[in-house]
């Protein structure tokens, strides 16, 4: 999954194309439903919109630029006065493509895998980093169940939103029961001498076959991405002063058709 998710993360970095990115966002998504299903995904899709769609506000705001005006506010309008542009429009919307991409191909280490797979799978002179990387991980989903948990107990309880300060008494409970988890995960580790010696594990992971073809397509794929980059093949696109559709290698989008390899792989596993 390492291999993937890198992959992924490193097409959508290495390219302003929106369609590239695209299609790694729909890679990402089919495969990290077939490894963790559709219910655990809901969130997280969820999420994801939400970034996505406040980058796309964020720079549709902040930058007049472009020569597609859709409409304009008078310039003495404290940073909100200026022409309102569909490129900026554009450009926000693929911003937000991008964030979501990012975030959708790194989900697996926390849908899909458990924190003590991700610190086994790490050398021994990294266990106490892998340690930190699994509970900051396992972070977000925990405190989404939490919130979720707690604010069906309060609505049994007759609460109902009425505003922003009405949200107070969902999330003072929310922090302090992560705290709390927080400090029970800290004492657990303690009892169990974590740190006192060499890291030990129950027993060892072996790469599949599934595994091995996952690693060989990320690596095909994430190759042949950046020699399409360094040949010009693939080159950049943006939607500054006129937008315009921008341009695909068919070689580019092999690359990133490969990324849909897991989708078989992790289903067959799971």
């Amino acid at each position: 999954m390492a291999a993937w998710s890198a992959t992924c993360i490193l097409i959508v970095l290495s390219t302003s194309n929106p369609v590239y990115k695209g299609l790694v966002l729909v890679a990402a998504l089919l495969a990290v439903g077939a490894a963790a299903g559709l219910r655990k995904m809901r969130p997280l899709v969820f999420g994801v919109t939400l970034l996505a769609a406040f980058a796309t506000l964020l720079n549709f705001v902040s930058a007049h630029l472009g020569s597609s005006v859709l409409f304009s506010l008078p310039s003495e309008v404290p940073a909100l006065g200026g022409p309102y542009t569909l490129e900026a429009l554009v450009f926000g919307a693929v911003g937000g493509l991008t964030i979501a991409a990012v975030i959708v191909a790194a989900s697996p280490f926390s849908l899909a895998l458990g924190s003590h797979d991700v610190i086994d799978s790490l050398p021994t002179v990294l266990s106490r980093t892998g340690a930190a990387i699994a509970a900051s991980v396992n972070l977000v989903p925990v405190v989404a169940a939490t919130f979720v948990q707690v604010s069906e107990a309060q609505r049994l309880r007759g609460w109902r939103p009425r505003g922003p300060r009405s949200w107070a008494e969902i999330v003072v409970p929310v922090v302090l029961t992560s705290v709390e988890g927080s400090l029970q995960l800290a004492e657990s580790m303690e009892a169990r001498a974590y740190g006192t010696g060499p890291r030990t594990v129950a027993g060892s992971l072996h790469m599949t076959r599934g595994d091995w073809m996952v690693v060989g397509a990320s690596s095909l794929a994430g190759a042949a991405f950046i020699a399409a980059r360094v040949a010009g093949w693939a080159p950049d696109w943006y939607p500054y002063p006129t937008l315009s559709f921008p341009t695909v290698d068919p070689r580019s989008l092999l690359s990133c058709l490969l990324l849909l390899v897991p989708v078989t792989a992790w289903r067959s596993r799971g």
